[in-house]
């Protein structure tokens, strides 16, 4: 298993993404000028490599780093969009269950989705 990363993930204009507010854009810049993503992104995925084909839930991580929601889901969002986790089929305590991509092979993996998109002409989805 190897754990190399030297830059964040970085899906969303240059960042990890934002809420949608002045203040919400500025954290997500904030967070990528001071490498505080990529430590996030780095802590999550050596604690997800920790717990092997068991992975963790949003709520798991929350609680080992000390992160609120908006952190910890959103650090699993970016990193399952790279594709360096995948999301499992099965849940525990009701959320979703996140694996490091290194035991992919060992579990019941849900398929990422593309968001829908539709054309603004048929209605039909553009993915489709």
């Amino acid at each position: 298993m190897r754990l190399i990363m030297s830059n964040a993930y970085i899906p969303y204009n240059g960042t990890a993404g934002w809420s949608g507010t002045d203040t919400s854009k500025q954290r997500a810049i904030d967070n990528i000028h001071s490498g505080r993503e990529l430590n996030n992104q780095q802590l999550t995925l050596k604690y997800l490599i920790s717990r092997g084909t068991d992975g963790a839930t949003w709520k798991e991580i929350a609680t080992a780093t000390g992160w609120h929601h908006g952190t910890a889901s959103g650090v699993l969002s970016v990193l399952h969009m790279s594709g360096a986790i995948v999301r499992l089929y099965a849940t525990r305590n009701r959320c979703k269950i996140y694996v490091h991509q290194n035991f992919k092979d060992e579990v019941k993996v849900e398929p990422r989705k593309k968001p829908e998109k539709f054309c603004p002409h048929c209605g039909n989805d553009i993915n489709a």
